[in-house]
């Protein structure tokens, strides 16, 4: 499943973290990536205690929102970090690795902190069964999409794209697992709202929590 979320975090969070970022904590990107990923990579990379917190913050938001922890069923956050693009970057065709301190990788994601106004170009682009699908991400959106699909940055032509990138282990490991358990709880929660705790609520929960015992890798 690769799902979009608009308004993820609130605009006033992302603003009072971007607007305390210094220039000069800024680094290469090609850093941290993989032996292979280097020679696509062309990007920055935030870096320092900044970071830390800045990210700690966008973490701690992120975990509020019932939505995005329904799509992701976090288990472990193998890593997280803030990257720029500034005119003429981008970040060639990549997988990202299957291993992080650890921790295997089910999930990756890409946090707007940048409103769209401030850039053109720098899509991210992920290639499925269906072709390749492209998303740019204002400020405070997320996609979310299983770290199995080969993805890239397209070049940004004009302006400063800033996000927050990261990869998930989830309890629950297979991405089609993960799709019916979402579509399962949504249902749950929309008859709820509706009818209030029906047969038939009662129903769609058992099956909910029964797939979710016979699938959590805990």
């Amino acid at each position: 499943m690769i799902l979009q979320i608009s308004n993820a975090i609130d605009k006033e969070t992302v603003n009072s973290i971007v607007s305390g970022l210094d220039e000069s904590q800024f680094s290469e990107g090609k850093t941290t990536a993989g032996w292979a990923a280097k020679d696509v990579k062309n990007n920055q990379q935030l870096s320092g205690k900044k970071s830390q917190a800045a990210t700690e913050v966008l973490l701690d938001r992120l975990q509020k929102n019932s939505l995005v922890q329904s799509v992701m069923r976090p288990k472990q956050v193998a890593r997280v970090s803030i990257n720029r693009y500034q005119q003429g970057e981008y970040y060639g065709t990549h997988m990202d690795d299957s291993l992080m301190n650890g921790v295997r990788t089910d999930i990756s994601f890409t946090l707007g902190l940048s409103p769209l106004s401030d850039f053109e170009g720098g899509e991210l682009v992920i290639e499925d069964a269906s072709g390749e699908r492209s998303w740019r991400l204002g400020q405070g959106d997320i996609l979310m999409y299983p770290s199995h699909y080969l993805h890239r940055v397209n070049s940004v032509t004009k302006g400063e794209r800033l996000a927050m990138i990261g990869w998930v282990q989830s309890l629950v490991k297979q991405p089609s697992h993960r799709e019916l358990l979402f579509d399962l709880e949504q249902s749950l929660k929309a008859e709820f709202d509706a009818n209030g705790k029906s047969e038939n609520f009662d129903r769609l929960t058992k099956v909910f929590h029964n797939l979710l015992r016979e699938w959590a890798d805990v």
